[in-house]
């Protein structure tokens, strides 16, 4: 197959998809990804905004899985998600029908309804009064795919319906042959390609790495990884264990809420009583995240072990006390007690191996956030370096991985992700964005600022630069930032100050928050990390994309810290090696907020000085895009004003 002549001016793609622009860097890409798949070799791919690169590696992967192999492809969001299922891969379906290949998505299993549990909760077994649950079972005889993004509610009791690995009987269920979730499976192991996001991919492997033959996705020899650059943070999170203050109280909540049994009432006031407390410990400690060791040097960790130690005896007790309760010959109450000893099973293993593991090269630390007024606790067993666990499980038993960004490689080079992804030699490629920076864009860098820091005074001086930036523009402007306290600080000085609607993220869903930006056409947003990528806001309602500072990684971090350390114990460059390769990334994200189509224009400030004033400044400019720079307001105001005036 020619992929010139399908993606190439009079092919089927630009017969089929209007306004079609010829881009050769998609192309380029194409071949890359093409070539990799037929000489089974992994390959790095960075596409740049505009390159069109879904379409890059759909369809070589198409063609790859007529020849009979399987093809998994990965996206980190589930935006993306929905927009390869719905948008592009039926696009490329009906633009050459002489590829009729077939496509399915695949989510974790807990997104599709589980019959059996809906079935079992009845007033006869628990003590349902949510007043959706009607439409719940409504919507169970209508729903093809059982997928909860269908319902149009919001139902909080999720959780006890979803499918869950815990409550499963696979075969020996009633409604096996009914089940969404194994239906999904089903069409998954025989379509030619699988959508999927990289928790579920990273979780599969972790059961294939223990058990070949368990995997939840249908075996495959070829993976597509889009949205790349997570997939350290995703692995590290799924090789490791993850330990929530509200853990043990959903646990306990579903033993309350089962009708039929009877348990001591003092040992789960008990359980409930410890927990409480021994979190206490983490959720009042003066650091919002921390290393078990911080911990200890104040808290004695033999009195904290020894809780814990209290603690998985109490949930073992009850484990036993769960087998000897008579069911009485119901068999949804006894399906139900087993799926509960699983959990309990489960809760106590990983709270043992939490705080007794000792296994070489993982990490024990913690973070609070709060959700409203509920405050929530987080504790961490992490695999320092996911690079040897990926090298064996995945690199090496898979013909092809691909591993496609925006924004995947630091100073021209992929030697950041290969280190720390554990990738061999392969194929690497990085084209440039198609879009003409140099005409459509402005980089404005106000060098007469200070370096960055957290005080008042420098918040004063961030809000009136941005007064200035923001006037010029007349708003429609991303005011992107690196922290929270930064963000909401600029935020107050900016409220009754600006003639625009200041929109900040925590306010509303950040959908909403887009959706409410588009729809006031000239809003300002202020917003933290995850407005910093996969925000795709074409035309005028964006002409503006302010950072406040280079996106260096927190080095008070624990998983910074702990990297950071092992690299300085290895007697490396730590700055050079880590935090400049993840900042630089990160800041082609924020940067790529603004130009998304050939017509658009706009500024970027980055109010940041060390980006002219350190001598690293110049290994992240040169590798931004091509941009004209200006260190003068004065230009940013006349760059508007001509734009402005083509407009009216």
């Amino acid at each position: 197959m020619d992929l010139k002549d399908l993606l190439g001016p009079g092919g089927p793609i630009s017969q089929n998809m209007p306004g079609y622009e010829h881009r050769l860097q998609q192309i380029k890409v194409a071949i890359a990804i093409q070539n990799a798949l037929k000489t089974k070799r992994h390959c790095l791919a960075e596409a740049g905004t505009g390159v069109g690169k879904s379409m890059a590696y759909i369809i070589p992967a198409a063609e790859h899985a007529l020849n009979g192999n399987k093809v998994i492809i990965s996206s980190h969001t589930l935006y993306l998600q929905a927009q390869l299922m719905n948008k592009d891969i039926p696009f490329v379906q009906n633009a050459i029908p002489q590829m009729p290949f077939t496509a399915v998505i695949m989510k974790g299993r807990t997104n599709y309804l589980c019959l059996n549990n809906l079935d079992a909760e009845t007033p006869q077994l628990l003590l349902t009064s949510n007043p959706f649950f009607e439409r719940i079972r409504e919507w169970a005889k209508e729903t093809q795919t059982g997928d909860v993004a269908e319902l149009d509610f919001a139902f909080p009791e999720w959780e006890e319906i979803c499918s869950d690995q815990d409550t499963c009987h696979r075969q020996e269920c009633r409604f096996y042959h009914k089940c969404f979730y194994y239906k999904a499976r089903k069409a998954a192991s025989e379509a030619d390609i699988v959508i999927t996001n990289h928790s579920l991919f990273f979780s599969d492997l972790a059961i294939r790495m223990t058990d070949p033959n368990a995997g939840v996705l249908p075996d495959y020899k070829v993976v597509i990884f889009d949205e790349a650059h997570h997939l350290e943070d995703v692995a590290t999170k799924v090789f490791g264990i993850e330990f929530s203050n509200w853990r043990i109280p959903s646990f306990l909540n579903k033993i309350r809420r089962t009708k039929g049994i009877s348990l001591d009432p003092k040992r789960i006031q008990t359980i409930e009583k410890l927990n409480q407390d021994f979190f206490g410990i983490f959720i009042n400690y003066q650091k919002q995240e921390f290393f078990f060791e911080d911990i200890y040097r104040e808290q004695s960790q033999d009195e904290i072990e020894n809780v814990v130690s209290i603690l998985t005896t109490m949930l073992d007790g009850l484990n036993r006390e769960l087998s000897e309760q008579e069911t009485e010959g119901r068999q949804e109450l006894e399906d139900r007690l087993n799926g509960l000893k699983r959990m309990c099973t489960r809760i106590s293993e990983e709270l043992k191996l939490l705080f007794f593991g000792t296994e070489d090269g993982y990490f024990k630390w913690g973070e609070k956030a709060s959700s409203g007024k509920l405050a929530n606790c987080y504790l961490r067993y992490s695999p320092l370096s996911v690079a040897d666990l990926l090298y064996h499980s995945l690199w090496k038993q898979v013909d092809t991985a691909v591993l496609t960004s925006a924004t995947l490689s630091n100073s021209g080079r992929f030697d950041y992700i290969k280190a720390r992804l554990g990738i061999p030699d392969c194929v690497e490629i990085i084209e440039d964005s198609p879009f003409d920076f140099r005409n459509q864009s402005l980089l404005y860098i106000p060098k007469h600022l200070d370096f960055p820091s957290e005080s008042p005074e420098y918040a004063d001086k961030i809000a009136d630069e941005i007064e200035h930036i923001v006037h010029a523009s007349g708003g429609r402007a991303f005011l992107l930032f690196t922290s929270y306290r930064m963000m909401n600080a600029v935020y107050e000085r900016l409220l009754t100050r600006l003639p625009y609607v200041l929109l900040k993220q925590g306010d509303m869903p950040n959908e909403q928050l887009v959706q409410e930006f588009l729809r006031l056409n000239n809003a300002c947003l202020f917003g933290v990390h995850s407005f910093w990528e996969g925000v795709d806001i074409r035309g005028e309602a964006l002409s503006c994309v302010v950072i406040d500072k280079l996106p260096f990684g927190v080095p008070d971090n624990p998983l910074n810290r702990a990297r950071i350390n092992s690299i300085k114990a290895a007697g490396r460059d730590w700055f050079r090696e880590y935090a400049m390769p993840q900042a630089q990334i990160r800041l082609k994200q924020g940067f790529g907020r603004l130009i998304r189509k050939k017509d658009d224009r706009g500024v970027v400030a980055i109010l940041d000085s060390r980006l002219v004033k350190k001598h690293y400044g110049k290994e992240f400019l040169k590798y931004l895009p091509p941009s004209p720079i200006t260190h003068s307001i004065e230009d940013v105001e006349a760059f508007f004003a001509k734009v402005i005036g083509r407009r009216a």
